[in-house]
């Protein structure tokens, strides 16, 4: 009987089973064939959309855009005309969002560097931000020690 079984097709893929059946039950693939046994059998297609899954999903789309462009995969014509658009403009968003989010991670990878050069500077005394014995002693003073002791270490 032609067809691959789940566990040769999620290897095929390098996704798990579990995977191979939570994106059938998405929708992402079509329901397989299956034996008198009760076996899933999965065509070639599939195993061609279950990559193109796996594409989109290391390039960071969502589910629901994923399942927007397999809805083309399924047509007997060459999806590319159709496909094509989408994904570009998907792909630009995404390198838009992770360019934003690599700004983010610079700005706060400065902003630590600059704290830490902070505390190598005061040696001693941690700024203030972080324990009130900087700001001077007093009955609302209370060293990193002390609340470490309270915590039970």
């Amino acid at each position: 009987m032609p067809g691959l079984k789940i566990g040769r097709l999620a290897s095929m893929a390098r996704c798990t089973v579990k995977a191979v059946r939570f994106y059938e039950a998405q929708g992402l693939l079509p329901p397989p064939t299956r034996t008198p046994s009760g076996y899933r059998l999965y065509a070639e297609q599939d195993l061609s959309r279950l990559q193109f899954i796996r594409q989109a999903k290391l390039i960071g789309l969502q589910l629901a855009k994923i399942k927007e462009l397999v809805l083309h995969l399924s047509e007997k014509e060459c999806a590319c005309p159709t496909i094509r658009p989408p994904l570009e403009q998907m792909i630009r968003e995404q390198l838009k969002d992770i360019g934003a989010k690599h700004d983010q991670l610079a700005l706060l990878k400065e902003e630590l560097e600059g704290f830490l050069a902070k505390m190598r500077r005061a040696r001693r005394r941690l700024p203030e931000a972080l324990c009130a014995c900087a700001k001077g002693s007093g009955p609302g003073s209370a060293t990193l020690l002390k609340i470490r002791r309270r915590g039970g270490e």
